[in-house]
Protein backbone atom coordinates (compact mmCIF):
# COMPACT_ATOMS: atom_id res chain seq x y z
CA UNK A 1 0.00 0.00 0.00
CA UNK A 2 1.62 3.72 -0.93
CA UNK A 3 0.84 6.40 1.38
CA UNK A 4 1.31 8.81 -1.09
CA UNK A 5 -0.56 12.13 -2.06
CA UNK A 6 -0.60 15.49 -3.72
CA UNK A 7 2.22 17.68 -3.05
CA UNK A 8 1.11 20.74 -0.82
CA UNK A 9 3.37 23.08 -2.70
CA UNK A 10 3.21 22.20 -6.44
CA UNK A 11 0.37 19.86 -6.27
CA UNK A 12 1.77 16.85 -8.12
CA UNK A 13 1.43 13.12 -7.29
CA UNK A 14 3.60 11.70 -5.70
CA UNK A 15 4.37 13.03 -1.89
CA UNK A 16 6.18 10.81 0.12
CA UNK A 17 7.60 13.61 2.29
CA UNK A 18 6.38 15.72 5.91
CA UNK A 19 8.08 18.67 6.59
CA UNK A 20 9.18 18.84 9.99
CA UNK A 21 8.30 22.55 10.76
CA UNK A 22 5.55 22.83 9.01
CA UNK A 23 3.60 19.27 8.36
CA UNK A 24 3.68 19.65 5.15
CA UNK A 25 3.26 16.30 2.46
CA UNK A 26 5.71 16.79 -0.23
CA UNK A 27 7.11 15.58 -2.84
CA UNK A 28 10.74 14.86 -3.30
CA UNK A 29 11.21 18.43 -5.58
CA UNK A 30 9.70 20.65 -2.95
CA UNK A 31 11.87 18.35 0.01
CA UNK A 32 14.90 19.13 1.49
CA UNK A 33 16.16 15.79 2.57
CA UNK A 34 19.38 17.01 4.26
CA UNK A 35 17.21 19.51 6.82
CA UNK A 36 14.07 17.32 6.80
CA UNK A 37 11.59 20.60 5.52
CA UNK A 38 10.05 21.85 2.55
CA UNK A 39 10.96 24.07 -0.26
CA UNK A 40 8.69 26.99 1.53
CA UNK A 41 10.37 26.43 5.15
CA UNK A 42 13.65 26.05 3.88
CA UNK A 43 13.81 30.07 1.91
CA UNK A 44 16.15 31.74 3.76
CA UNK A 45 18.27 28.89 5.22
CA UNK A 46 20.60 28.19 2.52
Amino acid sequence: MDLMGLCSKCGKPGAMYTCHLCGSLVCSNCYDIEHGICCSCNVGKK
